[in-house]
């Protein structure tokens, strides 16, 4: 008996489901970056350490260009993005911004024990792609940080503490007019409301704080805090350090003083009488007081 068209073409849509449930979603992304990327064949993505963390970070390299863009993802955590008619899980955000190759040298340039051309020292074996920075920082003038040593067609540079502290001084005070500019709140917690309550001086200092920790972000620790110091930011308050031996130790408890401090429920507590002048209102009150108990006999023992 021949099968009916409309079983035939159920079982055709059940293994049109099937199908399609075992072929892989493809992985969707939202990024902001140039419409170039997408188009051109010398665009790749590369990996070099990161100034601040020293661990790897991507990066964009445009060779049409001869320059290096940062990879940034923000990721806050629960979040989606609605793709058409579909829902992507992975919320983050891609962003690629052009990237000042001063910050990715600088780490470098610092370690560096001999002066030693500029393709010699940006060698890194655990990050071969540092040949494109190498390509990219060829080209580029760092007397912002470090002096000149030798021909200038050797590209011999020695770290400068006093250049680089003046060159990134600049950069967080053009930020930190900026960020003001724009009114960004200082804090996460913060709105700009509470920035209006702060005179002048305690404002363009919280500017200035929060354009120094943005910039850190791409300088190492102690570069960091050379630059909070020479920036004359106040210091933080660290909270008092317990003694030795006392850290997961709970804090003593204080003895509480409740209650009075005589025992009234002793036998022959000596009590001072005190004598009563003899007029009428006082006769009259102890008239009346006839038949009642002393306020001593609530604290005898039972």
């Amino acid at each position: 008996m021949p099968r009916s068209p409309t079983k035939k073409r159920q079982s055709n849509n059940d293994e049109q489901v099937m199908a399609s449930q075992s072929i892989p979603k493809c992985r969707q992304s939202v990024m902001f970056m140039k419409n170039s990327f997408f188009t051109s064949a010398n665009i790749q993505l590369i990996k070099l350490r990161h100034p601040c963390t020293a661990k790897p970070a991507l990066y964009v390299f445009d060779k049409d260009s001869n320059r290096i863009f940062d990879f940034v993802a923000f990721d806050e955590g629960y979040r989606s993005w609605f793709i058409g008619e579909t829902v992507q899980s992975d919320g983050q955000l891609y962003i690629t911004t052009p990237v000042d190759v001063t910050y990715l040298i600088l780490p470098y340039l610092m370690k560096a024990t001999k002066n030693v051309p500029l393709d010699h020292l940006l060698e890194d074996p655990d990050f071969p792609a540092i040949s494109h920075l190498a390509a990219v920082a060829i080209t580029e003038d760092f007397t912002h940080v470090a002096d000149r040593k030798g021909n200038a067609e050797l590209e011999v540079w020695k770290y400068n503490e006093a250049s680089t502290l003046s060159w990134l001084e600049s950069r967080v005070r053009q930020l930190s007019t900026l960020l003001q500019e724009k009114k960004i709140p200082t804090s996460n917690a913060q709105s700009f409301t509470f920035v209006r309550t702060m005179d002048l001086e305690q404002t363009k200092e919280a500017y200035l704080a929060l354009a120094h920790g943005i910039i850190s972000d791409y300088l190492s620790e102690d570069l960091s805090k050379i630059l909070y110091k020479h920036l004359k930011l106040p210091e933080t308050r660290n909270k008092q350090k317990a003694p030795a031996g006392m850290e997961n130790k709970p804090p003593s408890k204080k003895q509480k003083i409740e209650g009075p401090l005589e025992d009234y429920t002793k036998d022959n507590v000596p009590v001072s009488k005190v004598k009563t002048p003899n007029t009428a209102k006082a006769k009259a009150l102890a008239k009346s007081a006839v038949g009642s108990k002393s306020i001593m006999s609530f604290f005898t023992k039972k």
